[in-house]
């Protein structure tokens, strides 16, 4: 199992904040000079995904793609079985929500979910705020709907401290679910499903579930391609967005592969993920043992970052780049205050044929990759980015998460996907590189 040392402290995804440009149009002006304000359009609103919920059950996404084209949705993945909106302008009750997804399956819409507040995108909100906005989402679902929610429950498969309030209506079941951790507001979400097994879909949270999938069952998502390449198909997409959240949407993606229902929000209230901030290891693996309880499932080590082993490792370097005239990179505590002057100071080429080349390390790491992906486990893979070049990525340097899917043995290449949508599915590296660059490596597997 894993150890995490407590002079550990990386932290994973250490993402800028983003700021937003507001983009005012300019004045139009007729033939006679005078000039006026166009008419504002009006904000997108949801609310028809409730009205009419029996229509939706019965599309497509692509069709209600169409019927929502003002919604700002698009495709989550390349296999196109999801879609996303991060609208800022998306409305329900005419009150602002973020990030909405509706996923397919065997062709047809069977989930919404839509993300009426959560604290990595929205901030801190005082309590009696949150609670009123509960009460007002409460009484507009059910003014809507015509139905009455059934009795306020706290959630019994839910490893985090869950308030669900579910509707029933003819074509439907709908789940309103808040989240308060020691007297502060971390999410409230909006779920939707069709009914008869609505409930089953809403109900199966991160926590406390009866069944996940099997060993056997994940073998079968093993693909191999005549190029060499040897990769786990059917691994979920999520975008975290440019939040710190790149260690629990990773969570989320092997949960929901598993087939656990969760989202980033309530593994980041397991693991105390701040959004600029992002997750500590420690806090990580904490999170996905409590989420584990009574899944089934079991979190294993395979590389640990800690501090004095990272020190030994640039000790070591130091002595392999004075053979080759290249300068040392600070080994001494008291010339360090941050982790990113002993990282910048590395020769990228020679601190990898180091790492390559100390022990049987190396070989280990692509025997650990090789055998999990041969069994359909994804690896989670804590990272250094900056020291390779890597085209066309959100985050240019700092501690990262993406999780490792396949290998190519022939080509010496990893397979790896960030939770960045579309377009970061699916990348390779060379196996070298991937290992110098690696803070920490663990799995979760099913127990059976």
């Amino acid at each position: 199992m894993l150890r995490i040392k407590k002079s550990q402290n990386l932290r994973f995804c250490l993402l800028p904040l983003i700021s937003l440009l507001l983009i005012i149009p300019a004045q139009s002006q007729d033939n006679t000079g005078t000039s006026e304000d166009p008419s504002p359009s009006p904000a997108p609103s949801l609310d028809a995904l409730l009205q009419k919920s029996d229509q939706v059950w019965q599309s497509n996404l692509p069709n209600l793609l169409k019927k929502f084209n003002q919604h700002g949705f698009k495709w989550m993945s390349s296999d196109r079985s999801a879609l996303r909106s991060v609208s800022p302008n998306l409305q329900m009750f005419d009150e602002r929500v973020g990030e909405t997804v509706v996923r397919s399956k065997k062709g047809k819409v069977f989930r919404v979910d839509i993300s009426v507040y959560n604290r990595g995108d929205r901030g801190p909100i005082d309590y009696n705020d949150f609670n009123q906005m509960a009460k007002r989402w409460q009484k507009n679902i059910t003014a809507l709907t015509k139905t009455k929610p059934e009795p306020l429950k706290k959630a019994k498969d839910s490893a985090v401290n869950l308030q669900r309030v579910l509707w029933y209506t003819q074509s439907s079941a709908i789940l309103l679910e808040t989240s308060i951790t020691s007297g502060s507001a971390q999410f409230m979400r909006l779920r939707m499903a069709p009914k008869p097994k609505g409930a089953f879909y809403l109900g199966n949270s991160t926590g406390t579930v009866r069944k996940t999938i099997s060993r056997s069952d994940l073998r079968r998502n093993v693909k191999k391609l005549p190029n060499g390449d040897v990769s786990i198909k059917g691994i979920p997409m999520v975008d975290q967005g440019p939040k710190g959240y790149c260690a629990v949407a990773s969570a989320e993606r092997v949960f929901r592969y598993y087939g656990l229902e969760t989202d980033q929000h309530e593994m980041a209230e397991l693991a105390r993920t701040s959004s600029g901030g992002g997750t500590s290891p420690q806090m990580m693996y904490a999170a996905l043992k409590k989420a584990s309880v009574g899944a089934q499932l079991r979190v294993f080590g395979l590389i640990e970052w800690n501090t004095k082993k990272f020190m030994d490792d640039i000790k070591s370097y130091n002595r392999f780049a004075k053979k080759k005239g290249i300068s040392p990179a600070p080994e001494e505590w008291y010339l360090i205050t941050y982790l990113s002057q002993v990282y910048d100071a590395l020769d990228p080429e020679t601190y990898k044929d180091h790492k390559a080349d100390r022990g049987n390390y190396f070989k280990s790491f692509n025997t650990q990759i090789q055998q999990n992906i041969d069994d359909g486990i994804p690896l989670f893979w804590g990272i250094r980015l900056g020291m390779y070049p890597e085209p066309e990525i959100p985050q240019a340097k700092g501690g990262h998460m993406r999780l490792i899917i396949g290998y190519n043995r022939k080509e010496k290449t990893i397979i790896y996907s960030d939770s960045w949508g579309p377009g970061h599915e699916s990348k390779s590296m060379p196996a070298d590189q991937a290992f110098a660059m690696t803070n920490g490596l663990f799995v979760i597997k099913p127990s059976r």
